[in-house]
């Protein structure tokens, strides 16, 4: 069965990449695809996590980082405010289970709203109702260690847009649904020795490799973002229990992320990330990203450029407990300035990502 998954997953990657190049995306639900993220703790480490392993929310950045998943996750994450939209919010919602012997199964919801209500009208300024634009992406995620350290995972994404349509009379929702598909590949490198354990891991992910549009029809479509992540990151561990018996002293983490889009001169750049953890349950990040900026305005900025933190908490009841309770409970926060894109305003509010996991392990 894992055979037969990854020779599907590179027939459909080879058949559809070539088509990306000849889309252009315009900005089209860049509110979901880069706004604020679902995770808190990639959020701190310059928005990157695509050659990370092993965390519940991977399906956003690589889905074959779920694949070393274990046991059942429940994952919620929350974020706001949007600019001047103080009503605007992000909520998203993920559970995935690993089936033994054959990978992990996932299933995921990402909602943005403005959160503010547009009035429709007819042709004689008549209101008729009323709706509250947002849109909806639910996700399957199916990944899976095909063969020893090497990890592939898809997404099958239905994205469910709620937004008015322009050039329709009195603001008419827009309730046009889309299906893509993401792709992504997860190569890890262990390296052992009495006292310390490296792990060097290279990370692949192509989103909307079929290069869906948002639309009534082919004709009037909005292209999605054609997303290319390339990662890697390095984790250090020191086998050092001086301090508890249970858990390990010290733990360091470094990524570096390249990110581009192949139907869009704009939106990709470079990403880095640290993290530092003491003792398994404390985590201290840091980070820096770029990213190009769209030439629609003429006040805007040829570059984004932010330097990012934030942290998080661990309780490992599994291991501190004498019942051997076998479950984790992690927190991720981050409270940062919202970036401007443009020359004329940088005071923006201070925007925030909190992140609950609760993960019971078989």
């Amino acid at each position: 069965m894992k055979k037969t998954f990854t020779i599907f997953a590179i027939i459909l990657f080879t058949c559809i990449f070539c088509n990306s190049f000849s889309q252009t995306y315009n900005g089209s639900f860049q509110e979901l695809f880069f706004g604020w993220q679902p995770s808190a703790r990639a959020e701190a480490m310059g928005r990157s996590l695509a050659s990370v392993p092993g965390n519940a929310l991977s399906y956003y950045y690589n889905p074959a980082g779920m694949a070393s998943l274990e046991g059942l996750n429940l994952s919620g994450s929350f974020a706001g405010p949007y600019y001047l939209l103080d009503t605007a919010k992000y909520n998203y919602f993920s559970a995935s289970y690993k089936i033994k012997k054959y990978g992990t199964v996932g299933f995921s919801r990402d909602y943005f709203t403005y959160g503010y209500d547009v009035i429709v009208t007819d042709e004689f300024g008549n209101v008729t109702g009323k709706y509250e634009p947002h849109v909806n992406n639910y996700r399957l995620t199916l990944s899976s260690e095909v063969i020893k350290d090497l990890m592939v995972g898809v997404n099958l994404n239905l994205l469910q847009g709620r937004y008015g349509s322009d050039g329709t009379v009195g603001n008419e929702r827009n309730n046009s649904d889309v299906f893509y598909i993401d792709l992504g590949v997860l190569k890890l490198f262990n390296i052992q020795s009495e006292k310390l354990n490296h792990k060097f891991n290279i990370g692949t992910s192509l989103m909307n490799l079929n290069s869906a549009e948002y639309g009534p029809d082919a004709s009037q479509g909005d292209k999605l973002p054609v997303i290319l992540r390339l990662g890697a990151s390095y984790a250090l561990s020191v086998n050092d229990k001086s301090i508890i018996k249970k858990l390990n002293s010290y733990n360091v983490l470094v990524i570096a992320e390249y990110e581009d889009l192949l139907n869009s001169k704009y939106y990709g750049g470079f990403h880095s990330g640290l993290e530092f953890t003491f003792l398994e349950m404390l985590s201290l990040r840091g980070g820096y990203y770029t990213r190009e900026i769209t030439d629609n305005c003429s006040n805007c900025k040829d570059k984004l450029s932010e330097f990012t933190y934030g942290f998080g908490v661990n309780v490992p009841v599994r291991q501190l407990s004498d019942s051997q309770v076998p479950l984790e409970v992690k927190f991720d926060y981050i409270n940062l300035k919202q970036p401007s894109q443009i020359t004329t305003k940088d005071d923006w509010k201070n925007f925030h990502v909190y992140t609950i996991r609760v993960n019971w392990i078989f």
